[in-house]
């Protein structure tokens, strides 16, 4: 009887034993986690840009985040997944000198999809009004046609098309590493600077600029300032003159003004779209970022073909100069042509502008260059810079006959 009980109780207390270890286990585990250098995988983690100085800082980042590190020298920043525990460890490094959120955008692009038209196009043609209403056939007749002069067109990519001799490209988007245009805002972007003399179909301002597509915006025009920054970086990489970004977001995000300083410091020109939010009466700043980033952005406006602000331009104490924006016609991503309007389209009327600049002034600086677009200018609006034209339209005929640009080449 003694015997059977005292295996009553073997059994009763090893049944105990085997409940109470996994609840010690779980117990102890958090703590032995906690102090180990391994994330949890429960651990949320965010997406951010981290600002370093010098090889301190990128070796804290390479320390605290071992992985899914993207790091962009030409900038002293990264783009790295977070924990609130690695934010707070890594933030507090030396060589750290700001963390911050990567801000997602909707609709960056800014061209109006709807108003998207087909058209069809004669040979030898610059074929809407804007490039008549700027004069662009002046530079062109002189000999100007953007040679030698590398310009970064950051957008949804750029497709092939007949008129158009792409030098290259990048693509900094996750899901594709091609820089082929899956939206057609791009293709357009680069026809209206660069599209061939070549007797198929319309001229742009500088055709025989080198025109380079980094896709940093996707199918439907979303984009990132961590995709902007890589952009950026792959900008000043590659050695560009000029930089076109038609696209627009409101976020304020010092990121975004330390990428601009940056290229600027590399002697690349940036160009922007002022966005296309603008209000009726043009009582508010709607210009929106990275035009209104930093003083080293030409930030543009649109008007329409009675040199009158477009409605849906945005305004403000940031614009530089205006452009056409209404009814313009360019390269489709279809190897077609069509119509769109925006101050996406306006921006690279100004980024065709300075190519050409570029090529008869190689000397110039980009302040030089920005004075020289603003200058020559025809003054609209109010008498002076004003919030909705900023100095006015650009004009290739007040260029030359203001000796800007000699006579010929």
């Amino acid at each position: 009887m003694k015997l059977i009980q005292k295996m009553r109780q073997f059994k009763k207390s090893t049944i105990t034993a085997a409940a109470v270890l996994p609840l010690l286990s779980a117990l102890l585990l958090p703590s032995l986690i906690s102090n180990s250098t391994t994330t949890p995988a429960s651990a949320s983690t965010q997406r951010y840009l981290v600002a370093y100085s010098g090889e301190t800082g990128k070796q804290a980042i390479n320390q605290i985040v071992p992985a899914d590190v993207t790091m962009m020298d030409q900038l002293q920043m990264a783009a790295v997944d977070l924990t609130a525990a690695q934010k707070e460890q890594l933030s507090r490094q030396r060589g750290i000198t700001r963390i911050q959120p990567n801000e997602v955008y909707a609709s960056a692009a800014q061209a109006f999809a709807p108003t998207v038209k087909a058209v069809t196009v004669k040979p030898n043609e610059q074929a809407s009004w804007g490039y008549g209403m700027i004069d662009a056939q002046i530079p062109l007749q002189a000999g100007y046609t953007g040679k030698g002069v590398k310009v970064a067109i950051l957008d949804t990519g750029i497709s092939a098309h007949p008129e158009l001799k792409i030098a290259g490209g990048a693509s900094v988007v996750n899901y594709t590493s091609s820089y082929a245009d899956d939206n057609g805002h791009g293709t357009f972007i680069a026809g209206v600077i660069g599209a061939q003399d070549n007797g198929s179909g319309l001229i742009g301002e500088a055709p025989d600029a080198q025109i380079y597509g980094v896709k940093i915006l996707d199918s439907k025009g979303n984009g990132s300032t961590e995709d902007l920054a890589k952009g950026i970086n792959w900008a000043i990489q590659n050695r560009m003159d000029i930089v076109n970004m038609s696209i627009a977001f409101p976020q304020n995000s010092p990121a975004v003004e330390q990428m601009i300083n940056a290229a600027e410091a590399k002697g690349i020109l940036l160009i922007a779209a002022a966005g296309n939010k603008g209000t009726a009466d043009a009582s508010t700043d709607t210009i929106e970022y990275p035009a209104k980033a930093a003083d080293q952005v030409i930030a543009v406006t649109a008007v329409d073909d009675t040199l009158q602000r477009a409605s849906f331009s945005a305004s403000g104490p940031e614009a530089d100069v205006a452009a056409p924006g209404v009814s313009i016609v360019s390269t489709a991503s279809n190897g077609k042509y069509e119509l769109r309007n925006g101050t996406s389209v306006a921006a690279p009327f100004v980024t065709g502008m300075a190519a050409v600049l570029k090529q008869a002034h190689p000397e110039l600086t980009n302040a030089q260059l920005r004075a020289a677009i603003e200058k020559s200018s025809i003054d609209l609006g109010q008498p002076g810079k004003d919030n909705l034209y900023g100095y006015g339209m650009i004009s290739f005929n007040h260029l030359f006959d203001q000796s800007i640009i000699p006579a010929s080449k």
